[in-house]
């Protein structure tokens, strides 16, 4: 397990996915532990994305094809595969029911795209 905060690529370069206020959205910055998580390695390269500070004990997730944040870990709609891209750069892919589709900022909004297209699902990793 590591803390990391994950910086937006592309366009969206200086905003941080964030959970602060028990929703999802693009930070400007890490502003505090809601822009944090803790991320934990599952079996067969399966990663969950837990939430730091006030929203802990939920974790990023992509079930029934939206970003929101769940309690604990449900199935594989909390489970992601990270992907590495070299330089500390990485994507999520999303399992079970939304199989092929992406972690995405594009467009300045999070959402899951229909799988990698570029920077807009690239996300650099810093650790905390």
């Amino acid at each position: 397990m590591s803390s990391i905060a994950l910086e937006a690529l592309g366009a969206e370069v200086g905003k941080f996915l964030s959970h602060a206020n028990d929703k999802v959205w693009l930070q400007n910055g890490v502003q505090g532990k809601g822009e944090v998580f803790e991320l934990k390695k599952l079996k067969d390269n399966r990663v969950a994305l837990e939430c730091k500070g006030a929203e802990k004990g939920k974790y990023l997730s992509h079930a029934f094809g939206k970003l929101w944040l769940q309690d604990g870990v449900q199935g594989e709609g909390e489970e992601w595969i990270m992907k590495d891209h070299g330089k500390g750069n990485v994507s999520f892919d999303c399992l079970g029911a939304e199989k092929g589709k992406t972690l995405s900022h594009a467009f300045d909004k999070m959402w899951l795209q229909e799988g990698y297209q570029g920077e807009g699902e690239l996300w650099a990793k810093k650790h905390e």
